[in-house]
């Protein structure tokens, strides 16, 4: 066992593709607190204002790729960031890694980028990170001024939510760790391409999803990255409420086929907040309906974001 464990610590990161090192290029980095966090932001030429996208676990912002172009048309900045122990950012295993200082993170790269006020858009984890903006806002506690909120799949609800076999085990003492050092690509394709419908990611996009997650050695610092289930039950009222409190526009685009968050999500969505939209894809749609039909969802944010004009002018 000894010998098996050396073998996995010791056993180097795949190559950067091609295509994952052009994303790579295309970005620049920020300090927070002697740490490095990777983001991109491109300009756009549309006319609804800056957007900022917030990835989920276990993945980065490569996540959005390829809605990225259609973005573009939509916004006229559009930010993405791989949040701290995702993607290209540093990795720290001895990190406590909470909700809050990544949402502190988002605040940071915001004003350094000299941005007052933002949309932003979320997935999965990032939906998460997103509530707790949302909150401070909602309590005039944040630092730009919140336009609207886009989310996609996510385990908002934790009475709704039902986390994968991986993810429950590295929430366990000891065998987290050991489960984090001992993960390999052929358990992290099966684990990982479950949570899709049936447009599962091809083999290049497995190879790519798993390349962004070892850089930095970061499936090791999953165990601590973990921690956001526990906060999402400990701060159910804070982020749920934070949902239900808020008088900016909601856009919730769900994806059915999704075993982390099943149809009873969008139940019960709708009955925590009725003046929010919810949109359900098609049946065979998943947990990440940016990458399984991403036209879908641009379609969907475009018709949000004319509205949101509209009600403007």
């Amino acid at each position: 066992m000894g010998a098996l464990l050396a073998i996995f610590l010791k056993y180097p990161a795949p190559h950067l593709s091609t295509r994952l090192q052009a994303w790579k290029n295309k970005g620049n980095f920020m300090n927070h607190k002697d740490r490095n966090i990777f983001y991109i932001g491109e300009k756009g030429y549309g006319k609804a204002g800056v957007v900022v996208c917030l990835h989920g676990f276990p993945t980065s912002s490569f996540d959005w790729i390829k809605i990225l172009p259609k973005l573009e048309e939509i916004f006229s900045h559009v930010i993405m960031l791989d949040f701290l122990g995702f993607g290209f950012s540093d990795k720290p295993q001895s990190q406590v890694y909470t909700i809050g200082e990544q949402a502190d993170i988002v605040e940071k790269l915001l004003g350094k980028l000299g941005i007052s006020e933002a949309h932003i858009l979320s997935h999965d984890y990032g939906d998460t990170v997103a509530l707790e903006l949302l909150a401070r806002f909602n309590k005039q506690q944040l630092s730009i001024d919140m336009q609207s909120l886009m989310m996609l799949n996510g385990g908002i609800f934790p009475n709704t939510h039902h986390p994968r076999p991986m993810q429950k085990l590295l929430l366990m003492p000891v065998l987290g760790y050991l489960a984090s050092n001992l993960f390999s690509y052929p358990l992290f394709c099966r684990g990982f391409g479950e949570v899709f419908g049936n447009q599962k990611p091809s083999k290049e996009d497995f190879e790519d999803f798993w390349a962004a997650l070892r850089y930095n050695d970061g499936d090791k610092a999953s165990v601590g990255v973990i921690n956001f289930l526990r906060e999402r039950q400990a701060f159910k009222e804070r982020w749920v409420g934070a949902l239900k409190e808020t008088k900016i526009k909601v856009l919730m685009v769900y994806g059915p086929a999704d075993p982390v968050n099943p149809p009873e999500f969008a139940k019960h969505f709708r009955e925590i907040v009725p003046r929010q939209h919810l949109v359900t894809l098609e049946d065979d749609v998943g947990h990440y309906p940016q990458w399984e039909d991403p036209g879908a969802v641009v379609e969907r944010i475009t018709l949000f974001m004319d509205k949101q004009m509209a009600a403007k002018s």
